[in-house]
């Protein structure tokens, strides 16, 4: 049989192949960022859990700790690009007292939206909480 009159069933193949190789990676490239995500969240929802609760044990009030300590978290998740949906939610027990320990609960509420195709909800929430202690020679006030 002559190589140039041979019918070839596979003509056209390599392109769908390619589509689908390309398919397969965007994926795991979404799950990759979409698991970052993730991650980072987490972190930077600790590092502003923690500067929240060093601002609250400085604070001489309870009303001064919560307000400080929610300045401080907002400013910093923004800081850190981090947008929680509706804002975050930040609580404080145990602020003004001299020797106590100062509690600071932030939830964030981050937008999974753009990765959502690979299978993650479209939002998560985050909830972490750090404790510091208020120092008792600056809180007697």
């Amino acid at each position: 049989m002559n190589p140039a009159t041979q019918d070839d069933g596979d003509v056209g193949s390599a392109g769908i192949e390619a589509v689908f190789a390309v398919t397969a990676l965007l994926l795991v490239l979404f799950f990759v960022v979409g698991a970052m995500r993730i991650v980072n969240s987490n972190g930077d929802v600790a590092a502003a859990a923690r500067a929240g609760a060093r601002a609250a044990a400085t604070a001489r009030t309870s009303g001064q700790a919560s307000s400080d300590a929610a300045t401080v978290v907002a400013n910093m998740l923004t800081g850190r690009g981090v947008a929680c949906d509706g804002g975050p939610a930040v609580s404080v027990s145990g602020a003004g007292v001299p020797g106590n320990a100062v509690t600071v609960t932030v939830t964030c509420i981050v937008s999974l939206g753009d990765v959502v195709i690979v299978g993650f909800p479209g939002n998560r929430s985050v909830t972490v909480s750090a404790v510091e202690y208020v120092d008792t020679t600056r809180a007697a006030g």
